[in-house]
């Protein structure tokens, strides 16, 4: 006796969901920024784990915490990498 099924294709399939690593971040935006790669990597820490994954910090104190003159081009730019 053999089983016989549906074709469930597109039933369960996967969302297109974008995922962006800091370090994804960091080495796609070293370049475009004249900021050291300690300090990008801190941001895009901040951006993509403490506000966007655990919720523990708003976008205004990531604008507050670093002072650097394109922090929001920065942080629109991580946003933007991580498809939100």
């Amino acid at each position: 006796m053999g089983w016989k099924l549906k074709d469930l294709k597109g039933l369960s399939a996967p969302v297109k969901n974008k995922m962006c690593t800091v370090d994804e971040a960091v080495r796609q935006l070293k370049d475009k920024y004249a900021v050291d790669v300690e300090t990008l990597t801190k941001i895009a820490t901040d951006v993509l784990v403490k506000y966007l994954t655990e919720h523990k910090i708003s976008l205004e104190d990531i604008f507050k915490k670093y002072n650097i003159k394109e922090i929001k081009e920065i942080v629109e730019d991580i946003l933007k990498l991580a498809g939100q």
